[in-house]
């Protein structure tokens, strides 16, 4: 008997669609051409951001807002803290940019938020060099997600409701016929079908649907964790939240893993995949630009000396939107795609959303954004 619904693609977008459909009484398959999670995906890290903060953009602090009740509702099912809102800190290099922008719609739209000049944040955040910066943004509702980790809770959950999760299963030919999708073909050379199919497959989304000339830029982030050198207590958790200065290109995250600090960049990175070996290995140039952000703007780390290095994979769209819709010539083909490295907030609400697209035929948060046809436009 075909599933109600085949999903290619096991990252957190899968994962997180497969867990809805699931919740929503559907039968569902889930492929992945890799392990899941696959750590050389978009999803294959410890931890990424959880962040309100989006600019004048109000549109993506909402969404942000709107994902929060299900991450919550998530780790009490999970039985585990996957986002972990210890808050955010955004230093400012100027004034009326980003992060004054960022502030203003977290007002306006009531969210617990600080300006914070230099004496205050002398204060809360003594490890801060107050002189590289103009002020700092602080909201408490920010934090961390535990990547992989939710990855594999989603799928555990969903697996309890009866999905089957087939890793290792390289999907290589998308069949379809004037009706629609008809099946999907692996490597092996054995068709899977179903009612409807949804294609989550991150970087690799693009190669599956070749026909629609989806408009994703793949490229290789690169990341680097450090060890403090002195005073780590200072910056677990608890004492140091996830910090940002989005005018430098660099954001990072308290002690979390094994004595380790993540750094990463909001630079697009350079085009390609990440392979099992160039996942873990980052350029020299990399670890510089980290050590010279830190030696500016937190200097007690600036003096590290032990590290790992970290490639994952990125698709985004020119415009930076999503893609989250209906194939237009498949009313039975899905697709969410190009969340760079940054959608991973969004995860549960975007799995929900594509759970009631398949099901209902329609999503209680407005897509008009995430539509395809703005690409022939």
């Amino acid at each position: 008997m075909k599933p109600s619904v085949l999903v290619v693609g096991g990252g957190v977008m899968g994962a997180a669609s497969t867990y809805w459909l699931t919740q929503m009484g559907r039968s569902v398959v889930l492929l992945d051409r890799c392990d899941i999670p696959n750590i050389g995906g978009s999803s294959g890290d410890h931890l990424r951001v959880f962040q309100l903060t989006h600019g004048k953009d109000a549109f993506y602090t909402d969404l942000a807002a709107k994902s929060i009740p299900l991450w919550l509702g998530l780790n009490d099912e999970a039985g585990e803290k996957l986002l972990h809102q210890n808050g955010m800190i955004e230093l400012a290099l100027k004034e009326g940019g980003f992060e004054d922008q960022s502030y203003q719609v977290l007002k306006e739209m009531n969210f617990r938020a600080e300006r914070m000049g230099k004496p205050e944040v002398r204060r809360h955040h003594p490890m801060l060099n107050s002189r590289s910066f103009q002020f700092a943004v602080f909201h408490h509702d920010g934090g961390m997600i535990w990547g992989m980790r939710t990855v594999s809770a989603l799928v555990h959950l969903a697996q309890r409701k009866g999905a089957k999760v087939r890793p290792l299963t390289e999907v290589t030919a998308v069949l379809q016929d004037k009706d629609g999708i008809r099946g999907v073909r692996d490597s092996h050379g054995k068709l899977w079908q179903a009612e409807n199919y949804l294609f989550t497959a991150g970087p690799w989304t693009g190669q599956l649907l070749k026909r629609y000339k989806l408009p994703l830029k793949v490229t290789k982030q690169e990341q680097l964790y450090v060890m403090p050198p002195s005073n780590r207590g200072r910056y677990r958790p608890e004492h140091f939240p996830v910090f940002a200065v989005r005018g430098a290109g660099i954001y990072g995250f308290p002690i979390h893993i094994h004595g380790y600090m993540k750094l990463g960049t909001y630079v697009v990175g350079p085009p390609g995949f990440a392979d099992s070996v160039s996942s873990t290995k980052t350029p020299p140039q990399f670890e510089k630009k980290c050590r010279s952000f830190l030696q500016k703007y937190i200097p007690d780390l600036g003096g590290f000396s032990e590290t790992e290095g970290k490639v994952c994979c990125s698709a985004t769209t020119p415009d930076g939107d999503f893609i989250v819709d209906r194939l237009p010539d498949a009313p039975n083909g899905f697709v969410a795609a190009g969340f760079s490295t940054t959608g991973m907030k969004f995860a549960p609400l975007i799995g929900k959303t594509m759970a009631e697209l398949i099901v209902g035929g329609r999503s209680e948060i407005n897509l008009h954004r995430f539509r395809l046809h703005r690409f022939k436009r």
